[in-house]
């Protein structure tokens, strides 16, 4: 069952060599054997040699490789907060209802995404592919190209599906490009269960579930408050789901933006869910993003995962 590190932004613009293989080696004396890296638009015209020293460091270190394509055409998430640069250039291919979103439909975006797609598994020696979070999977759009294809009145399940299509055939042309890798697909609870069941259904997909929290978070210095769905609210969803569609369960541990004081809380959470789950591709992020104490939820992470999960 696979273990991985899940990394944003993980030194693409200041590239140290040694730094990644202090970190690769951390991640396997951690457990994991597998680390995922974002990739944006922005890495495939600016860090093109930096990823694939990272992809060759993360080999040597005795890690297989998952690449996030990251926000992408604005459709997934992924390293955070990025805006589409071809979707800038190419403002044809916006929805109407949200400039920083492309149209599914829109022939230019789809090719495009394909080529995208095609580069980033051909130039690369990559073992696995992760969707982050697509977005607004059932956005109904008034973009003339959707309309064109499915008239004057589209519903949201007519737009669930057709994302749905496009994933797959995405994976696809992943898979035509690098033969054998893994492919995961997770989506924010907040989704719809229609496109979320859909999913299952994706030809392609090995693992399919929800990112989630184990406690209480903040962003900067407020109190600390639920912020997020908790895996014991959607575990049951995630294995009902993949039952169905015939895919392997995954988890994303959201072990980020926890506050000080909010530790324990943190690992008794991840320890629950633990004691009652078993993902078949459990994934945390490697030292969590905007912490207050960074090592402590980390080594808390570690702990629990290696207790309840790994020595299972």
């Amino acid at each position: 069952m696979p273990f991985t590190a899940y990394c944003l932004d993980h030194g693409n613009f200041t590239v140290i060599p040694r730094q990644y293989r202090d970190s690769f080696d951390d991640m396997r004396a951690c457990g994991f054997d597998n680390v995922a890296l974002s990739f944006s638009e922005s890495e495939m015209r600016y860090s093109r040699r930096a990823f694939e020293i990272q992809v060759a460091c993360a080999h040597e270190c005795g890690l297989k490789v998952h690449v996030i394509p990251s926000r992408i055409g604005g459709r997934f998430a992924g390293a955070p907060l990025l805006h589409s640069l071809w979707l800038v250039e190419h403002p044809a291919s916006q929805t109407p209802e949200n400039p920083a979103m492309a149209c599914i439909q829109d022939v230019d975006f789809r090719k495009w995404m394909h080529e995208y797609i095609h580069t980033l598994f051909s130039d690369y020696e990559l073992d696995g592919l992760i969707w982050d979070e697509p977005k607004s999977s059932a956005m109904v759009t008034r973009h003339p190209a959707t309309l064109a294809k499915f008239g004057p009145d589209p519903t949201v399940q007519v737009m669930a599906d057709d994302f749905a299509v496009f994933i797959e055939e995405l994976t696809a042309t992943a898979r035509a490009a690098r033969p054998g890798i893994t492919v995961t697909l997770f989506n924010m609870p907040s989704v719809n269960s229609y496109f979320t069941s859909r999913c299952a259904h994706i030809e392609g997909l090995d693992y399919l579930g929800f990112d989630g929290a184990c406690c209480r978070q903040s962003y900067f210095r407020e109190p600390p408050q639920k912020l997020k769905h908790y895996f014991s609210e959607t575990w049951e969803r995630t294995r009902t789901e993949c039952a169905a569609g015939g895919k392997g369960t995954f988890a994303l541990i959201e072990n980020f933006m926890i506050p000080k004081g909010v530790v324990p809380e943190f690992r008794e959470g991840l320890a629950a869910f633990l004691e009652q789950a078993h993902p078949d591709h459990l994934a945390c992020y490697y030292y969590g993003l905007n912490n207050a104490e960074p090592d402590a939820v980390h080594a808390a992470a570690m702990e629990v995962i290696r207790e309840h999960y790994l020595e299972d």
